[in-house]
């Protein structure tokens, strides 16, 4: 059966007002998070109180370029074009997904927690290494996670392509567990993450978990979510299951019954041209996203990070910025490539 936790680590409460929100906790850092006075200027960085960022020496050099490295909202606004958006999002990024092109940002590098689309890495890491025909025979440790889960029962039998339906569709913690056991072992696969994390050069990213829940030093950046969820997208397995709106997870005994499981990523349905990536929410983390959709030959990847309602309303207003700005302003920075 379907279990839901979503104070802890789900991705339903994007759809609540704060007051129906439990559970919250404040970042470890100390982030207060400041709404963004919008600026016309021809180049523009609106800064946020330096507590807001982990990297107190802004100056030095950052991947990606020396402007990602500053706090607040930075953009290269040109007359035609309209402001960002106002949010209380702690951190995004709106990139050109095909060049790489990063066409504004704020607290790119700040490191935050990712919650569930730390995923998306867990894909990247493992989608190589497992046959999606192969079987996987769950047991107790599968089960022992709280949050969204798709219910599997020790000792009955799964593909892996059903693992990853529940994974990347569902959000389903158990599924992202199970995955990891049937690649070797927890700890062997989140050490395989840090190591593409390194290969992706995503420098902000550590994870702890296979399925992001929130972990003492877990901790990625909008600009590491872009990395990650760019190189997702070279993937057409990964594609494929981002861009499924509805899947039917089956299970072996006789005695359970199907279950249909939706696509947490409402955009797809809601925002044409939505192509994926990822949906994300703990309480440590709150909203997080990785998106990316396509319009008029252009394709546009966006990120946001820690906030605490409003995601679509939010990834909305970036994509529609980031269509009305790319091949128009000057960017800011770029999504670097990947190590060979």
């Amino acid at each position: 059966m379907l279990s839901q936790n979503p104070g802890r680590g789900g991705d339903f409460p994007e759809h609540k007002a704060p007051s129906t929100l439990t559970g919250t906790m404040k970042i470890r850092s100390g982030v207060r998070v400041v709404a963004p006075v919008v600026c016309l200027a021809l180049a523009v960085v609106v800064s946020v109180p330096a507590e807001a960022t982990s990297d107190k020496n802004t100056t030095k050099k950052f991947i990606g370029g020396l402007q990602l490295g500053k706090s607040g909202v930075v953009a290269n606004l040109v007359e035609g074009v309209p402001p960002l958006p106002e949010t209380e999002a702690t951190s995004y990024l709106i990139a050109d997904l095909t060049t790489g092109k990063v066409l504004a940002a704020k607290n790119a590098h700040l490191k935050l927690p990712p919650a569930s689309t730390l995923k998306t890495l867990l894909a990247l890491t493992l989608l190589p290494r497992l046959n999606p025909k192969s079987s996987y025979r769950a047991d107790l440790r599968d089960q022992n996670v709280i949050g969204n889960r798709v219910g599997l029962y020790p000792g009955q039998s799964y593909t892996i392509s059903a693992l990853w339906n529940a994974t990347l569709l569902l959000s389903g913690n158990d599924a992202a567990i199970a995955l990891a056991h049937a690649a070797g072992g927890f700890d062997k696969t989140v050490a395989l993450m840090n190591q593409k994390a390194r290969q992706l050069q995503a420098l902000d990213t550590f994870a702890r978990t296979p399925n992001g829940l929130d972990a003492r030093g877990q901790v990625s950046s909008a600009y590491d979510l872009a990395l990650i969820g760019r190189a997702a997208m070279q993937r057409k397995d990964f594609r494929t299951y981002a861009t499924t709106q509805s899947y039917v997870f089956q299970h072996s005994g006789k005695k359970n019954e199907p279950l249909k499981i939706d696509n947490q990523n409402k955009m797809l349905t809601t925002y044409p041209g939505t192509m994926g990536v990822k949906t994300g929410y703990t309480t440590q983390g709150k909203n997080t996203y990785i998106g990316a959709a396509t319009r008029d030959g252009h394709t546009i990847i966006i990120t946001l990070m820690h906030l605490t309602y409003g995601r679509d309303a939010l990834a909305t207003q970036l994509f529609d910025w980031g269509f009305a700005a790319d091949g128009k302003v000057q960017p800011i920075g770029t999504l670097v490539k990947p190590l060979k």
